[in-house]
């Protein structure tokens, strides 16, 4: 796909799966890190945090096998024409997460030159949705912004493992809609009309100071895993 960036670094695909009070980047608590905030907390994709320290089991891996049993590295799919309702991965093929996946780090393999965002954990950004969605992916008509400037922070991760469809596992891989990054909301967030997992453009900026604080209070990530800027 050709993404419109409308003057953004970033595309990603969207979804929504509910506070959480223990998060991958630390156990923080979506909820209360950014209440009376403007930010809302997703998780990245694991392609976006690919560096993960030995923690907890360590590691953020997978296994994936195809219907008969046949290990595979990972699940491919058939890309859908016009909408994901109809999405299913090729042979039968499926995943599960092997590692804690926990305190992610954006890795050397993300950036513009592949399109996967290095966002890892405690890493915000700005960005906007736009009306194009996952069920009408040849809506040319769909291209264009359909929200206000929000801000994010990255307070959990997207395994590919249990989400192989939606979360690419390395940088420059791209997932069901062909989309290299993903963004998993804790809360639905503000669009439109209505929400149905629209796209979004963002680029990646600095945390607040009071998220920062509120981060670095709650989580139990070692200091290596902040990133540097």
């Amino acid at each position: 796909h050709a993404w419109k960036l409308f003057g953004y670094k970033f595309y990603a695909s969207t979804s929504v799966y509910g506070d959480t009070p223990m998060t991958g980047c630390g156990e923080l608590d979506t909820k209360k890190l950014v209440k009376g905030t403007e930010y809302y907390a997703v998780a990245s994709a694991q392609s976006m945090q690919d560096a993960y320290p030995d923690l907890h089991g360590g590691g953020c891996k997978w296994k994936c096998w195809k219907a008969d049993g046949t290990p595979v590295e990972t699940c491919k799919f058939k890309h859908p024409q016009n909408t994901i309702t109809d999405f299913k991965p090729l042979d039968g093929c499926q995943c599960k997460q092997q590692g804690s996946c926990m305190c992610g780090k954006a890795g050397p393999g993300t950036g513009t030159l592949n399109g996967t965002a290095p966002m890892g954990c405690f890493t915000c950004a700005t960005g906007r949705f736009v009306s194009r969605t996952p069920y009408k992916l040849n809506d040319t008509s769909a291209d264009k912004l359909d929200s206000k400037p929000i801000k994010v922070v990255v307070a959990d991760v997207c395994p590919y493992g249990p989400n192989y469809q939606w979360c690419p596992a390395r940088p420059g891989e791209t997932n069901i809609v062909g989309a290299e990054n993903h963004l998993d909301f804790a809360t639905v967030p503000p669009v439109g009309r209505d929400y149905y997992n629209n796209f979004f453009v963002f680029t990646p900026e600095p945390c607040s100071l009071e998220i920062i604080a509120r981060m670095r209070n709650k989580s139990t990530c070692p200091a290596s895993t902040w990133p540097s800027a």
